[in-house]
């Protein structure tokens, strides 16, 4: 008879690509994962995976079985969900968020996670919005909060906020209070790597506007950005919670520039053939917890006083 650890086994070797990859995922052995996939594939008359194939590739035959084991797993995380109490309920929730998300909301959302889920495993991954979007494409993160720009085939979509951002630069700098757009054009511009993050979405938002930033500096960490904005390079486009400390111990002043600046929506992504209650409910406390505008530090001093 098939067992949901056979089932459970199955679906992650397809998801994580490999035994090894998937013995970890479920904090297990590698050689375990092999008799569990063993004894599955014992009880059909064809095998499941192509052998001839270094990675693991489906047969046809094992195409149609995930699809079935999914349904089944799925069905089973609704049904725990729905009428077990949460304090039994053990998962394992595959998060993927930006580093803005993580300085700034993810630790109330994980305090009201596992208030809801006492037994929950975390498994978290903090990379680019590209990054996590092919992590969820090939199963690899159960859930991503990623810029609504973000390409998202066979994905749920779900508006989870927005985050404000302006143009800053070093406060040892004397410039203009407001910038002329032909000022501002002459500034070096300091965004975040492009290739899916918010600096794409900045440039593309300035050539919207018939604005094409004729020098760049880019760096993939926010901080980082932050830091060379300080030594005085050049003008940074920043959310306001990364901003906000260093504008408040004098490091950097914020500077208004004739078109304004962008506000960023949100999303949260959940791959259609996975979704359950538990991942709805997991997106209602992301929707809870999703406040961009504030730093994580911040948060804590404003509750202290």
């Amino acid at each position: 008879m098939t067992t949901f650890r056979e089932l459970e086994a199955f679906v992650a070797v397809v998801d994580m690509g490999s035994f090894e990859k998937a013995a970890r995922s479920l904090d297990t052995s590698q050689s375990a994962i092999s008799r569990l996939i063993n004894e599955l594939e014992g009880q059909f008359k064809y095998p499941l995976f192509n052998r001839n194939h270094r990675s693991a590739q489906l047969t046809i035959e094992g195409q149609e079985v995930l699809r079935q084991a999914r349904a089944i797993l799925r069905q089973r995380v609704n049904l725990m969900e729905r009428f077990a109490s949460p304090e039994i309920v053990a998962s394992t929730l595959r998060l993927g968020v930006t580093e803005l998300a993580a300085v700034t909301w993810l630790g109330s959302f994980v305090v009201d996670l596992r208030a809801r889920y006492p037994r929950i495993r975390l498994d978290l991954k903090v990379d680019s919005s590209i990054r996590l979007y092919e992590q969820m494409r090939d199963g690899h993160l159960d859930i991503a909060v990623v810029p609504e720009s973000t390409r998202s085939a066979n994905m749920t979509r779900i508006t989870v906020g927005s985050a404000a951002f302006g143009w800053f630069c070093a406060a040892s700098r004397s410039i203009p209070k407001t910038l002329k757009l032909s000022q501002f054009e002459q500034e070096t511009l300091l965004l975040q790597g492009t290739g899916g993050s918010s600096g794409n979405q900045i440039v593309n938002w300035l050539i919207d506007r018939g604005v094409r930033p004729a020098n760049m500096i880019q760096s993939d960490s926010l901080a980082a950005l932050s830091g060379i904005c300080a030594a005085g390079l050049g003008i940074a486009g920043l959310p306001h919670a990364i901003a906000s400390d260093a504008v408040a111990s004098g490091l950097l002043q914020e500077v208004t520039v004739a078109l304004g600046a962008i506000s960023m929506a949100y999303i949260l992504l959940i791959r259609i053939d996975s979704i359950t209650d538990f991942h709805r409910t997991v997106a209602e406390l992301v929707k809870r917890n999703c406040n961009f505008d504030s730093a994580m530090a911040t948060q804590r001093r404003a509750a202290r006083r």
